[in-house]
């Protein structure tokens, strides 16, 4: 079987799957399960409690971006299908790469058995993706132009995004703001994402935008003032966008 991760705009409408008898497809409520000839089904909720009962030839696992998150990734469940089960043969649907931090896609080739990364866990790939988050490395593997050579049997539907964003230059009176807003936020917080998520909240409402570290899917050009929090956010958006570039249907190697 060629092709083991699959990202599609619509997960009901799969290509030619080679699904022998024996196939048991496991989608989550947030998607459309695909028609597969023959195939038994059932929902991720009821999959997660009752798992062992089944004995599959193939599972097709429909929404893995929802049903894996940093939360249950240690649930038992997760462990059976990975460690467990290396010899049943697995499918991953979806409609992007990842939601939220970009590291999450490295679930959908661990749990397809096409693993390029070089790791067996998740926590390594996540250390590493925080490092370059943080700024403390200059490069990541799960950058635009490096995750390519990670990621294999895949194949993808997805189109490319444009988001644009322009930083204006600012006045000396929100220069000052800013300074206060900062020393502010400071006082009150000591980790960096509380320091960013509260001083970029404060940011958006004084100057009446909406960035977010999803901003990137919105496929618009947004315009900001050239203030510290906000380059820091759009830098981020610019790399979310570029890995999910690199798992457009023209960018994925057949």
């Amino acid at each position: 079987m060629k092709n083991r991760v699959f990202f599609l705009n619509d997960t009901s409408k799969i290509p030619p799957i080679d699904a022998a008898d024996g196939t048991l497809v496991v989608w989550h409520q947030m998607y459309n399960a695909p028609a597969v000839p023959g195939a038994e089904y059932i929902e991720w909720e009821k999959y997660k409690i009752g798992y062992s009962s089944f004995e599959p030839k193939l599972i097709i696992l429909v929404g893995l971006n929802r049903m894996i998150t940093p939360s249950n990734r240690c649930d038992y469940v997760h462990e059976y299908l990975t460690t467990m089960t290396p010899n049943v043969p697995k499918i991953s649907i979806d409609t992007a790469p990842f939601v939220g931090e970009p590291w999450r896609l490295f679930f959908h080739y661990l749990y397809a058995g096409v693993n390029g990364f070089g790791v067996n866990y998740s926590y390594p790939i996540e250390r590493e993706w925080q490092s370059w988050f943080y700024r403390e490395t200059n490069d990541c593997r799960l950058s635009g132009d490096n995750v390519r050579f990670f990621i294999k049997n895949t194949y993808s539907e997805l189109q490319r995004l444009t988001t644009r964003f322009k930083l204006t230059d600012v006045s000396e009176e929100e220069l000052n703001w800013y300074s206060e807003a900062k020393l502010h936020v400071f006082s009150k917080y000591d980790t960096p994402k509380l320091l960013v998520n509260n001083l970029l909240k404060l940011s958006n409402d004084h100057f009446g935008t909406a960035l977010s570290f999803d901003s990137w899917k919105k496929n618009q050009e947004h315009e900001l003032p050239r203030l510290g929090v906000f380059q820091f956010v759009v830098e981020e958006n610019v790399r979310r966008m570029m890995i999910f570039n690199a798992f457009c249907h023209e960018n994925i190697r057949r």
